[in-house]
């Protein structure tokens, strides 16, 4: 299972370093720069429309099915992106490629569950977690490298000898799992619309932006679709998701923590490398290598997440976790011009660690509270909250940050005595606002932490001589 995580999370990143060899390929111009933007936004449009539906279609065609049949469908969507002959051609790709991949992290928590004991089960979800942060950290290094070597075409003709595999061999080891249950279709259709609605509405062309009119009639109709989107799921006899589920408090208090961790964490992803080209003039090598620290650090965090969950209390784990990311990130807002190299690392260091340390709690406080047959559907609903987070946590920073900027920018005369330093140290104190505002989310999320409550009696929990027993057999 981590190993198809691995590589769904490698790709996603990895198209990030051979945009700039997709673009003239394709033959977008200069001046259609924009569209290019869609390379991106069709997969997480497809991503975001993919990861309820199909949570909870494993849950009633079997985790392992559907696990299998997402991977081929990843590798059909790789073969295509790979032959595309156009843009259009390859975002429609990257929008059936992404269907495959988003799903793939929930059906695979919700097996982990259900194939290991009780007790290890956390250092099971913290592997996974660990499995997509390490794949998204090896992403922008291996695209570079097959591109440098072969050329874009061959990052994803590579999926295939890698993925394909993976879905014959989840396939046959799913041979034994049964249908139970239904799919409301009509409440997927609307929730599907309501995310697209969502996506587009937050996507937007920074140079040569909508009309407001048009951004706000989009988020209205967003809302309407997930206010019909609940009013069905409480009426209808087979609900896409169980609303008394989602409703629950731990569970409720860890999609808000996600959601709040996803907007944070996007915030550094973004402001670190900016930071580093704007205010201290080094080049995105640079910025990349010196975010390099955070992601590093995430999987690490991850695996010990999971350790520790099954041994302390999950509200303790995932509350120093989110402090830690805190501390981290609030002290990146002391970087200024004069940067060296403890206050570049140090910061980056725990906040990363922080970050992967609330995975495995969050995702356990919320599947251990989930029968057999809502697993997959719990855990693709807490990935969907990490996404939407990080969605809404780019839209703000792109309109909140870009016009704090501007408005200290403007304040600025041209061409008056320290012009450049002015600017610059405009720049300083957007970058500060930014991450300490980051950390005041994260602060907030380690508040909601307190209400995850003490893990529910599993009743599947096994004694512990028998799950020696377990382990001994398998």
């Amino acid at each position: 299972m981590a190993v198809g995580v691995f590589i769904a999370a490698d790709d996603q990143t990895s198209v990030v370093t051979v945009l700039p060899l997709m673009i003239p390929d394709l033959g977008i111009t200069a001046d259609e720069f924009y569209r290019s933007s869609w390379i991106i936004n069709g997969y997480l449009l497809g991503y975001l429309v993919a990861l309820p539906v199909m949570g909870r279609v494993a849950d009633v065609y079997g985790t392992g099915r559907i696990y299998a049949a997402s991977m081929l469908l990843f590798t059909v969507g790789s073969a295509l992106v790979a032959a595309a002959p156009g843009l259009e051609f390859l975002v429609a790709a990257r929008s059936l490629q992404a269907v495959g991949g988003g799903a793939v992290v929930p059906v695979a928590m919700a097996i982990v569950v259900r194939e290991l004991p009780p007790r290890a089960r956390a250092p099971g979800l913290g592997a996974i977690a660990a499995a997509s942060e390490a794949g998204a950290l090896v992403g922008p290094l291996w695209g570079g490298a097959i591109a440098d070597w072969l050329d874009w075409r061959a990052v994803f003709w590579l999926n295939l000898p890698l993925a394909a595999p993976l879905a014959v061999a989840a396939w046959r080891l799913a041979a034994h799992e049964r249908r139970a249950g239904g799919i409301d279709w009509w409440g997927a259709a609307i929730l599907g619309a309501a995310l697209a609605l969502l996506t587009v509405a937050l996507a937007d062309d920074p140079l040569n932006p909508r009309p407001l009119t048009v951004t706000l009639a989009l988020l209205a109709a967003t809302a309407a679709g997930a206010a019909a989107f609940a009013r069905r799921e409480l009426t209808t006899a087979m609900p896409l998701v169980r609303p008394a589920m989602l409703a629950e408090r731990p569970v409720l208090a860890a999609e808000a923590a996600t959601f709040l961790t996803g907007g944070a964490l996007i915030t550094v992803l973004i402001g670190v490398p900016l930071f580093v080209n704007l205010v201290l003039a080094e080049g995105p090598l640079a910025g990349g290598i010196t975010l390099l620290r955070l992601t590093a650090a995430v999987p690490v965090g991850a695996l010990c997440g999971g350790w520790l969950a099954a041994r302390v209390d999950l509200r303790a784990i995932a509350s120093v976790g989110m402090l830690l990311a805190a501390a981290g990130v609030g002290t990146l807002a002391a970087w200024d011009e004069g940067l060296r190299e403890p206050l570049r690392s140090a910061p980056q260091l725990v906040a990363g660690l922080g970050f992967g340390l609330v995975l495995a709690p969050l995702a356990s406080a919320v599947l251990a509270r989930v029968g057999e047959g809502e697993r997959a559907t719990a855990a693709a609903w807490l990935t969907l909250a990490r996404i939407a987070g990080m969605l809404v946590g780019a839209a703000v920073l792109a309109s909140t940050g870009l016009g704090r900027f501007y408005a200290r920018a403007g304040s600025v005369e041209f061409g008056s005595p320290g012009f450049e330093e002015l600017v610059r140290a405009a720049q300083v104190d957007t970058f500060r606002e930014i991450f300490l505002a980051a950390a005041v989310v994260l602060l907030a999320a380690a508040a909601l932490c307190a209400a995850l409550g003490p893990p529910p009696r599993d009743r599947e929990a096994l004694p512990e001589e028998e799950g020696r027993r377990w382990w001994f057999t398998a």
